[in-house]
């Protein structure tokens, strides 16, 4: 079987995609949907079904049925991970400097009177269809996850027998693919490899978004970013669920992300910032010491 790939930029990461070559009519419709998605959920762009409905706090808003489904499936994985994982952490983001100007760049936050109000109330609601916010939200903690899933299905139902969707590390396949986890402290070297069967992979690592003592990965109880751990990999059955999971296990911290991933329907491979290392009883990779 010869297996093809194409990449593009796409999602704030580079999406490489691998195909048998009798399939290869479909790299397009798969890079179309992910472009879908980034254009409909990404908190970067002013057009996006997700800026409307951050830029209309308190109010009472019509959604579309995916993006509903989205905010359920974060909510949920807040319950299933103790809190750890969150999707209202978009201000504190911000407020760090991870902005859609990508400024990087700290700044004091004044809570309005507004602000201080909704802090007592629930940051989320929904009825019928509608859905009302008191916090901004956003995906990023499972947006490239539920992207993986969707391609998936869309090569699933073409019948695609082996494949492989990478979207800045969370990967996706069918068949076996030897995966490689890349290292945490260098982008051109890597940690060790694991063989990976119709299942799903993400991992977690300050790394790539790093600036002035700061990274993307919060803890959602301290909403500051998490410095006990140095990365994680999750194994799952599928992307969103690597995704989040990687995501919340990051987030806990060392020793709570342990804990929780006896919990939680993956198998894991978690290293602290002092390089001890973790790894649940079906995270079987091969590991370079």
């Amino acid at each position: 079987m010869m297996i093809i790939s194409q990449h593009r930029e796409q999602l704030g990461s580079v999406i490489e995609i691998k195909l048998p070559e009798e399939h290869k009519s479909l790299f397009e419709e798969c890079f179309a949907e992910i472009h879908r998605i980034e254009e409909a959920y990404s908190r970067f762009l002013d057009t996006s079904e997700l800026s409307r409905v951050n830029r209309n706090l308190g109010q009472w808003q019509a959604v579309s049925e995916e993006f509903l489904h989205l905010v359920l499936r974060g909510l949920e994985f807040h319950e299933k991970t103790e809190g750890s994982f969150d999707i209202t952490l978009k201000a504190d983001l911000d407020r760090l400097g991870y902005d859609k100007e990508y400024s990087f760049t700290p700044r004091k936050h004044k809570v309005s009177l507004k602000q201080r109000l909704f802090s007592f109330l629930a940051p989320i609601c929904i009825d019928k269809g509608r859905i009302l916010l008191r916090r901004e939200i956003e995906f990023g903690g499972l947006g490239k996850g539920y992207a993986l899933d969707r391609v998936a299905a869309l090569l699933d139902k073409a019948n695609v027998q082996k494949y492989y969707v990478n979207a800045g590390g969370d990967i996706i396949v069918r068949g076996s693919w030897e995966v490689l986890l890349e290292h945490p402290d260098d982008t051109e070297r890597v940690i060790g490899k694991i063989m990976l069967k119709d299942r799903a992979i993400a991992g977690s690592a300050p790394n790539r978004r790093k600036w002035r003592g700061h990274h993307h990965l919060l803890n959602a109880r301290t909403r500051l970013p998490e410095h006990s751990t140095l990365c994680v990999f999750v194994i799952a059955k599928t992307g969103i669920e690597a995704d989040a999971y990687a995501t919340s296990i990051f987030a806990a911290g060392f020793e709570k992300g342990m804990k929780l991933t006896a919990k939680l329907p993956v198998d894991a491979l978690i290293v602290s910032a002092d390089r001890k290392m973790f790894l649940s009883d079906g995270f079987t990779a091969e590991l370079y010491r």
